[in-house]
C-alpha cells in the first residue's frame, strides 16, 4: 500500500503545476500539499490503478487534494456503504471535492438516488444538499432509474433552494439545484414546461438573481424544445 502511494505521489510532482496551486492557495482553497494538477490529468494516473477499497480510504485520509480526488474513483461502489457515504460526506471542506465525489462515486452507487435523497434533508453539512443535488443531475442525464418518491423529494427540495433568499441555500448548492433541474427538463417538453410553469413568478421578482435563474431554464428548454 505504502508502495503504491509512494508511486502515485511521484507521479503527480511530474505534473505538478506551482501556478495553479498558488492560485488555489489565493482563494482560501488551502490543503497540507496540492501539486495543482489538472483534472484531466488525475485521471488519467488513476485509470492506470485498479479500484481498490484499502488505497481509496487511504487516500481519502491524507490532506492532499490530488489523493482525496482519486479516492473518489478508486473506491468501489458495491463496497461503499451508507455509513461510508454519509462519512465521506460530512469530510469534505470544499465544493471541488463535492463535485468529484458526486460525479465519480456518489452517481453511481446502487441505490444512489435514495442517498441523495437523504442528503437533501441533512442541513448540518454545508455539502450535503449541493452533492445531493448534482448526483440527481447525474442521474437524470443518464436516463437512470430513479423511485417516484424520490423524484418528488428532489423536486420539492430543488424549487426551495433555488428561490431561497436566505444564505442558508448558498451559491454553490443553487448552482447544484439548477443543473439538476436543467437536466430533469431536458428529459422531456412535459417536464420542461413544469419546471417554467411552477418558476413562472421569479420572471416579477424584485431579486435579479432570482429573475435571472427564471431567463437561464427558459433560455436552456428553448434550446432543446
Amino acid at each position: 500500500m505504502e508502495d503504491k502511494l509512494r508511486e502515485i505521489r511521484n507521479k503527480l510532482r511530474l505534473g505538478m503545476n506551482g501556478v495553479t496551486s498558488a492560485s488555489m492557495r489565493e482563494k482560501g482553497i488551502v490543503y497540507k500539499l496540492n501539486f495543482g494538477v489538472s483534472i484531466p490529468e488525475i485521471y488519467k494516473i488513476a485509470a492506470g490503478y485498479e479500484a481498490d477499497a484499502t488505497l481509496a480510504s487511504a487516500m481519502w485520509k491524507e490532506d492532499v487534494r490530488e489523493l482525496k480526488i482519486m479516492a473518489t474513483m478508486l473506491q468501489p461502489v458495491n463496497s461503499f456503504t451508507h455509513e461510508q457515504a454519509e462519512k465521506w460526506m460530512s469530510e469534505i471542506t470544499y465544493p471541488e471535492i463535492a463535485e468529484q465525489a458526486a460525479r465519480n462515486l456518489y452517481a453511481k452507487l446502487p441505490e444512489a438516488d435514495e442517498i441523495a435523497t437523504h442528503f437533501m434533508y441533512n442541513r448540518k453539512d454545508i455539502y450535503a444538499r449541493a452533492i445531493a443535488f448534482l448526483v440527481f443531475m447525474y442521474l437524470f442525464a443518464a436516463g437512470s432509474e430513479i423511485e417516484n418518491s424520490h423524484i418528488d423529494a428532489f423536486w420539492v427540495e430543488s424549487i426551495r433552494s433555488l428561490t431561497s433568499t436566505s444564505f442558508a441555500a448558498g451559491w454553490f448548492e443553487k448552482q447544484a439545484a439548477l443543473k439538476a433541474l436543467k437536466c430533469y427538463g431536458r428529459q422531456s417538453e412535459e417536464q420542461a414546461r413544469k419546471v417554467l410553469l411552477e418558476l413562472a413568478y421569479l420572471k416579477e421578482s424584485d431579486v435579479p438573481e432570482l429573475q435571472e435563474i427564471y431567463n437561464d431554464l427558459k433560455f436552456e428548454f428553448e434550446y432543446y424544445f
